[in-house]
């Protein structure tokens, strides 16, 4: 097999944090616009370069370990964005708090409200069909997807993030990730650029593996700070709400390796695997990403203290949490139509035409109101999924 394009991706990717790199090393400054670009092409070529050797790394890694720990990488740009971020409300409070809660919001809203609908609008138009099916082993997904979005509903009625909850949020995670490494899943089928280092004899393979985790790891870690300042300083040149910068560009660097993995999953008719990933991902933001912040921001603070949520973060949390209800109803029977995928695009979309709180506020209902009959209808789904935990757990 020729796999000379998938060589050309993982140039290009490296090429994408050069500019950066170089700037980092010989003290280069930028105007706030300029850093945030350079910056943020960086995060994006360590995005893609650390999700690839990622699922690389299932060939060789015992299947537990895939399954929780290599997972959690593909998705490590985000947390580092949302942590950076959580630590500076720590260091110097102000609109950092603010910042922490609208990255962590804006990252999973952005993932379901795009990444899930788009996904599923692109198999629909390839299979030919108004109508998918999905993985009847999402069970597992599904139960945690519930526990976490039942439990983030508390947040905004007591108007904080503490120790607490990171600590609930936390073990969620760390049930799911114990119980994946028992649940059944499709054998390991590299695509793509992860195709071609798996066709690498082993000691080659496995050194790539690991200098392209390093290197994103590095790159990652020199560029979170100026890109989440670049970003700052960009909204305030251009008169932009900081807020809203921090809320979707941020996220959507950072996660768009995940998108177009995804896609490009569906496009070679693997269209369970491509919604899983973006699924498990979901599970894996809703549940630790949320959960670290107050810890960070605690260790930052030098004192165990909660995240505090103004009026903004109330709303947003809330919107976030309705957000999930409504994707797990619709994904509850395994069946996704083409108005539902519709209707989880459109939804996201009309938020932005809502500045107001208020209107955030009759958003959430909405999201909940046509969540109520659905998760009625497919009750006995979520019954399935409990027993099949029940289960796991008892093996």
């Amino acid at each position: 097999m020729n796999y000379t394009r998938h060589q050309i991706q993982i140039f290009l990717a490296f090429i994408l944090t050069i500019p950066w790199l170089l700037s980092f090393i010989l003290g280069v400054h930028y105007p706030p616009n300029v850093m945030a670009l350079v910056s943020g092409l960086a995060v994006l070529g360590a995005a893609f370069l650390l999700s690839w050797a990622a699922e690389t790394a299932e060939m060789d890694v015992p299947r537990s370990v895939s399954l929780a720990a290599v997972a959690l990488l593909a998705v490590l740009p985000e947390y580092a964005v949302d942590a950076y971020f959580a630590w500076m409300a720590g260091k110097v409070g102000g609109d950092y708090i603010h910042y922490a809660t609208a990255n962590m919001t804006g990252a999973n809203r952005l993932l379901i409200g795009i990444g899930w609908s788009a996904v599923m609008l692109v198999a629909m138009f390839k299979l030919k069909r108004k109508e998918i099916e999905l993985d009847r082993a999402l069970n597992l997904e599904i139960f945690f997807l519930m526990v976490a979005s039942t439990y983030a509903f508390i947040l905004p009625l007591k108007g904080s993030i503490s120790i607490f909850d990171s600590m609930v949020f936390v073990t969620i995670y760390a049930t799911y990730a114990y119980l994946t490494t028992k649940a059944e899943k499709e054998e390991f089928e590299p695509t793509g650029v992860p195709e071609y280092l798996c066709s690498l004899p082993k000691p080659r393979r496995r050194r790539n593996v690991l200098f392209f985790m390093i290197y994103s790891a590095v790159i990652i870690l020199i560029s979170v700070e100026a890109f989440s300042e670049g970003l700052l300083g960009t909204a305030k040149m251009f008169g932009i709400d900081s807020f809203l910068m921090v809320q979707w560009l941020a996220p959507l660097a950072s996660e768009a390796p995940e998108f177009i993995v995804a896609v490009y999953l569906v496009r070679k008719l693997r269209t369970s695997a491509g919604l899983n990933a973006l699924i498990s991902s979901k599970v894996n933001q809703w549940t630790l990403l949320i959960g670290t912040i107050a810890v960070v921001f605690s260790i930052s603070s030098m004192k165990i203290t909660a995240l505090p949520l103004d009026e903004r973060q109330t709303e947003e949390v809330l919107l976030t949490a309705a957000q999930s209800v409504f994707a797990l109803a619709v994904i509850m029977d395994r069946k996704v139509n083409i108005y539902e995928a519709l209707a989880l695009l459109f939804l996201f979309l009309i938020q932005f035409a809502l500045p107001s709180v208020h209107a955030r506020i009759l958003l959430s209902w909405v999201y909940l109101i046509i969540s109520a009959p659905l998760l009625y209808h497919h009750r006995g789904e979520l019954l399935q999924a409990f027993d099949y935990v029940r289960i796991l757990m008892r093996r």
